[in-house]
């Protein structure tokens, strides 16, 4: 992977005393890029291996403003939401470290590579793993102590009541740091873990602006380009991929502000059926929000 690894001590300089305060701290870090970033403000975005496209936004977004802010975005590297908060960070120019479940000279998930092959030159992979190790389904709850212990706060897009996002949440409490959660439909498992966490106390996750307030960042919004339509958000390409043609198509032209249905069918070109149909399953999904008067608009 280019850049060869360091290992690091608990009394290197470069060491996060974060992590001295876990009930099993790591003996020693392996570490793949920047070192140095170890000791600045994180921040970790977890969430589900299966998410909404709704979630996909959330992650990437939150992660991306953050990382605009200055703050550095830990996450585990796992396929799905993980990824999209490493994504996030890098797209804007920002610091990521990824905390992996094996050695530090192995890929994976290998559908992963490429996020693993950028995230040294932007900031860290991290391991408490000698390399060669594979990962198990016993690395990966000792992965994620090291992931909140790194953290100043956690946020949670989404994922289930039990699962490797709960067991991040665990070992976040034991520390007592601060917890946000997105909520989510009632209906919808991926949303089952984050309305347990509010409904146990957890802070609401609006924007990220809620985040950027315990680093005390004042955060003013997105720049006017980003937020004019769905396809000029960012993570709005990744939201999507995930979509239909005719839901793609829609979700082009739908903007924050909103528009009656016949407005949108003009713009979109769709005929009704279909139209409604695509609207429906962008609403389920949490993308867009019906208002009275069969007006729709991006959900917020």
């Amino acid at each position: 992977m280019g850049i060869e690894p360091a290992l690091l001590h608990p009394d290197d300089p470069e060491f996060p005393l974060e992590l001295l305060r876990l009930k099993r701290p790591p003996k020693l870090l392996y570490v793949r890029g920047d070192a140095t970033i170890l000791r600045e403000p994180m921040v970790a975005i977890v969430g589900s291996r299966e998410p909404s496209a709704y979630g996909i936004k959330v992650a990437y977004e939150a992660a991306y403003e953050c990382a605009k802010a200055g703050l550095v975005v830990v996450s585990g590297m796992a396929r799905g939401l993980d990824a999209r908060a490493h994504r996030g960070a890098l797209d804007a120019g920002g610091k990521t470290v990824a905390v992996l479940g094996c050695g530090i000279d192995r890929i994976y998930p290998v559908e992963n590579r490429s996020l693993i092959e950028a995230v040294p030159h932007h900031g860290c992979l991290v391991s408490e793993y000698a390399p060669g190790v594979r990962a198990t389904r016993f690395t990966f709850p000792e992965r994620n102590r090291l992931i909140a212990g790194l953290a100043k706060c956690l946020l949670v897009v989404e994922g289930r009541a039990k699962g490797g996002t709960s067991n991040t949440v665990w070992w976040t409490q034991s520390l007592e740091k601060r917890i946000f959660a997105v909520p989510g439909r009632i209906n919808e498992l991926v949303a089952e873990g984050p309305n347990l966490l509010l409904h146990q106390g957890a802070g609401v996750y609006l924007s990220p602006r809620d985040l950027l307030a315990e680093y005390k960042i004042a955060w003013s919004g997105p720049a006017p380009d980003e937020s004019a339509t769905g396809m000029n958000s960012p993570g709005a390409e990744l939201v999507r991929a995930e979509l239909s043609g005719a839901e793609a198509t829609v979700f082009d032209v739908i903007t924050p502000e909103p528009a009656h249905v016949d407005h949108i069918a003009e713009r979109a070109q769709l005929e009704a059926g279909l139209l409604l149909a695509a609207l429906s399953s962008l609403e389920l999904q949490g993308l867009v929000r019906q208002l009275p008067g069969k007006h729709f608009a991006l959900a917020s």
